[in-house]
């Protein structure tokens, strides 16, 4: 028996029924919250930098495990590790700089990316319905 037989693919009844739709709004929510920070930043180089950044560590994250898991295959802990070092330095960072500095533009964007990133997972698993 191989691999793919052995373990069955994943599909979107995962997830609850109007997850895909809340995700989608808080996480447009989150990043709309980001910009406002930026423009409203005394440092909004720094802030959307960091608010870029977010968005592309927390829907990388999502997309990178949910691959895997859509694929049979567990999620690594790596990941899992990675978010929380980086919910947490953004934690740290917020803290630091208050909410209009860079920590603030970083949580919302981590935020947004994960949720958005949950929108293309949910989209992912209903496709694998299918097979």
């Amino acid at each position: 028996m191989t691999e793919a037989e052995q373990v069955p693919h994943r599909d979107d009844r995962a997830w609850p029924r109007r997850a895909a739709p809340l995700s989608l709004v808080v996480g447009l929510a989150a990043i709309t919250f980001g910009v406002a920070l930026t423009a409203s930043s005394a440092q909004a180089l720094t802030s959307a930098l960091c608010l870029l950044a977010g968005l592309l560590i927390g829907s990388s994250l999502i997309v990178v495990g949910i691959r895997r898991w859509l694929s049979g295959k567990g999620i690594p802990a790596v990941l899992g590790i990675s978010s929380t070092v980086v919910a947490v330095a953004a934690w740290i960072f917020f803290r630091v700089t208050g909410m209009t500095g860079g920590g603030g533009a970083l949580f919302a964007g981590l935020v947004g990316g994960l949720l958005l990133g949950n929108v293309w997972a949910i989209q992912a698993a209903r496709a694998n319905r299918l097979r």
